[in-house]
């Protein structure tokens, strides 16, 4: 008798555990990857266990049940152990890796079973359900729990269970590529010879992706493990990448290792990842690596019970290893395999696209627009003061009525924050009392509030909250630093300070607390009556759980009274790891859901926000890339970056429409821009956010390599009609006026506005590219003028 949990179908991995008694000395237990025949009759393994009315010699089995019928056939393991009728055991039945299970029987804490078992290859079950076996009854369950993991099962291409003669020739299309193996003990071992031994199976070839797991052994404290990507060279030696792991008597001792081993040699270099994890000397781990995309690696390591070892990591993608052989990997010795299983795409492994962006023009390059005729003139300019230029880092301009704001660091490194009345030339400056080091992420912005109060908040990359506020309105000398806003405990390490406005009108400061990889997106809110903040929401938006972080771009408020947010997630420092361009809406920032109105628990995880486009790590997406914008019908955009099907850097615009997010390629570049790095990185690749046209049409400027061009888009298509030279700003504002090296001019828009639709107002200065964030060696720049330009053009945007 069968009874079946129909509602969970298990995946790849899985851990089913039930509370059983047996009434009478019958056999009952636990099924798993069964499979209904539709005719009464069910194939699926069982766990079973027939008890006594003495504890004694009880008995269990492994079966593999055909067609619902038992006999000398059904038989994989069986056993003895002391168990009673009447008594509550746990059986529990955990699967790693295909055709191997872990099964265990409890009688409260102490282990009356603990073994594993491979199951016989050739007529293996997977997927299907877990359920209760019961031969003729008296069964009594108290309890049954199902865990198991999203990815599907999947037969495997290939597998080898070594079950055959000890011999040196390992057979079944092994190739020992390097150092001794052989055939023992129905185990594959490796012996003496050189270091970084390899043997491959050179009779499959790795495609797109793969995955390939092996259980294994150290016999003693040795690095050994899983190669793949397997190139041999010819002359004795071999590239390829290993997941190792080495052993110890002390399990809490043990180590892995991702390496990228170039002709048989490990060196500092060959280290992409590295950790601790727990794994004794003589005891099996089931390994397994996949690649689900190239350039990311999921690492996975699992002891009998429980998985130790959980990690993506990407791989730089301009020395990418594809395609090439599976194997197993030896440093020295001491190595007993007894099973490995490859699941291979038919899809064949090609290198994506390498070598340098090519931004090929789009059709139509050259000729006049007559939407970008209009050139803009200098109206005035108004010198704020000299400041630091030895590295780039945000400054702010903020102009509201007749009341011009400047936060900026002097040419001392000072934040200070400048005031002027719009008609007069004089600036009261007021230094504060931070200052800053060489972090491009230490930018300053500020707002006011509905009073006329100005709060300002900067020089921030994971270090406590540093945020100052006026006690006089249009007093920038009464600025004051107010040391905590809401919680000193969630102010610790914060970065990317944002001030937005509400749909009420009051003030919000958004920031992520953590750091790249490991933080949350607080948001709070300000009370002019009180001049307290609190918290907006009561927990983060976005948490990416201890696992990784949300890169927002900050909520937008469309022509729809949405506001709305999309960002990236990101794993690790490493900009590699950026993936999965998400995207929400709320109406008040408090109530948020997807496009289709479904509400979204906060805070928003990986597996809980609304996917716009699922971009693996190192797909070509980058944090700060990412931007809303409208279209004449109000209609959400998104542009962004990503690798296409070749591996080629294109731009894309996804559009919100009534059937879901549609994507759209702008670009048909060749090349691939590689990401790549920690710290503030030179931008490869960057674009503005989509501009609406006075005839509809839309405008979209991007900067590749330093050249700044400009698509005209169809708004219905979003194919480009023309590509033009972005018009630029007037040579006083673009020339550089400094002599030292590599200086760039640099301009910023103003947070607040002129009041007229034909004038605004830039922030120019002048300063050296990034150093990702490290300090330089001097000789520095001399201070260069920070500067606000009035610009005025009879042709604008909408």
């Amino acid at each position: 008798m069968v009874i079946a949990q129909t509602g969970i179908e298990l995946g790849r991995t899985y851990t089913i555990e039930a509370t059983l008694r047996n009434t009478e000395a019958r056999w009952n237990g636990l099924v798993f990857n069964l499979v209904d025949n539709g005719d009464g009759t069910q194939d699926y393994y069982v766990l079973r266990m027939a008890t006594y009315a003495n504890p004694g010699p009880g008995a269990w089995q492994l079966l593999r049940v055909t067609r619902s019928t038992v006999n000398n056939a059904s038989l994989i393991a069986k056993g003895t152990l002391p168990v009673v009728t009447g008594q509550d055991y746990t059986f529990r039945v955990s699967s790693f890796a295909y055709g191997v299970v872990h099964l265990t029987i409890l009688e409260g804490a102490n282990k009356l079973l603990a073994r594993s078992v491979s199951t016989p290859v050739g007529n293996q079950l997977i997927g299907g359900y877990a359920g209760i076996y019961s031969e003729s009854g008296k069964l009594r369950v108290g309890e049954v729990r199902i865990g198991s993991s999203t990815e599907p099962a999947e037969v495997p291409t290939w597998q080898d269970s070594f079950d055959r003669a000890d011999h040196t020739d390992v057979g079944q299309e092994w190739t020992k590529l390097r150092g001794a193996w052989s055939i023992q003990g129905q185990t594959l071992q490796s012996g003496s010879g050189a270091n970084e031994m390899v043997i491959a199976q050179t009779g499959v070839e790795l495609g797109k992706t793969y995955s390939i797991d092996a259980r294994l052994r150290n016999t003693e404290s040795r690095w050994n493990g899983i190669a793949w990507n397997i190139e041999d060279n010819g002359d004795g030696t071999q590239n390829y990448y290993v997941l190792r792991m080495k052993t110890h008597a002390n399990p809490d001792q043990g180590a892995w290792q991702l390496l990228q081993i170039t002709r048989s040699t490990v060196s500092n270099a060959s280290v992409i990842a590295q950790g601790t994890l727990a794994a004794a000397t003589g005891q099996y781990y089931t390994v397994r690596v996949s690649s689900p995309s190239y350039g990311v690696i999921d690492l996975e390591v699992y002891n009998d019970e429980d998985q130790v070892l959980a990690r993506s990591e990407v791989i730089p993608l301009d020395k990418l290893l594809v395609g090439g052989y599976a194997g197993l990997y030896s440093e020295s010795g001491k190595l007993q395999v007894d099973d490995i299983r490859i699941v291979n795409s038919a899809e064949p492994a090609a290198a994506p696209a390498s070598g340098p962006l090519v931004a090929i023009p789009a059709p139509g390059t050259g000729e006049p627009y007559p939407m970008l005729a209009g050139e803009e003139t200098i109206v005035n300019k108004s010198l704020v003061d000299m400041i630091w230029s030895g590295h780039p880092v945000g400054h702010s301009l903020l102009t509201q009525g007749d009341d011009q704001y400047v936060a900026y660091y002097n040419a001392n490194r000072q934040m200070v924050v400048a005031h002027r009345k719009l008609d007069e030339d004089v600036w009261v400056r007021q230094p504060l009392d931070t200052y800053v080091g060489w972090d491009s992420h230490n930018y300053v912005t500020m707002a006011l509030d509905t009073d006329g109060q100005l709060h300002v908040s900067g020089n921030m990359h994971n270090v406590p909250l540093i945020y100052f506020r006026t006690t006089t309105p249009g007093d920038v000398t009464t600025l004051t630093r107010v040391p905590n806003m809401v919680d000193a405990a969630t102010e610790d390490a914060v970065t990317y300070p944002t001030f937005l406005k509400a749909s009420d009108g009051r003030m919000v400061f958004r920031y992520r607390n953590g750091q790249s990889g490991d933080g949350v997106d607080f948001y709070n809110i300000y009370d002019v009556e009180t001049q307290q903040w609190s918290r907006l929401l009561d927990q983060p938006l976005h948490d990416g759980e201890g696992l990784r972080n949300a890169y927002v771009d900050a909520p937008r408020l469309g022509p729809d009274g949405y506001y709305h947010v999309v960002w990236v997630w990101r794993d690790t420092g490493n900009a590699a790891t950026n993936q999965r361009l998400s995207y929400a809406r709320s109406q008040d920032l408090v109530h948020w859901e997807t496009s289709d109105g479904t509400p979204l628990d906060l805070p928003i995880t990986f597996r809980t926000g609304e996917v716009i486009d699922a971009i693996p790590m190192n797909g070509g997406i980058i944090n700060g890339s990412n931007l809303v914008s409208f279209d004449a019908q109000g209609r959400v955009l998104v542009s962004y970056h990503k690798f296409d099907a070749l591996g080629n850097t294109q731009i894309y615009i996804a559009r919100l429409t009534s059937n879901g997010w549609e994507i759209n390629p702008i670009s048909n570049w060749e090349g691939r821009w590689n990401i790549w790095g920690f710290g503030s990185l030179v931008y490869g690749v960057s674009m503005s956010r989509v501009a609406v046209l006075p005839d509809n049409n839309l405008r979209l400027d991007f900067v590749v390599g330093g050249v700044k061009r400009t698509w005209i888009l169809n708004p219905d298509t979003l194919v480009p009609i023309i590509e033009v030279d972005t018009p630029q700003l007037p040579s006083e504002i673009t020339t550089v006026r400094s002599t030292f090296p590599t200086m760039l001019a640099q301009w910023s828009a103003d947070l607040g506005s002129s009041g007229s639709e034909q004038e605004r107002y830039i922030l120019r200065r002048e300063s050296l590219p990034t150093n990702q964030d490290r300090p330089r060696t001097p000789p520095y720049p001399e201070a260069v003028a920070l500067e606000v330009y009035l610009l005025s053009s009879e042709e604008q945007e909408r």
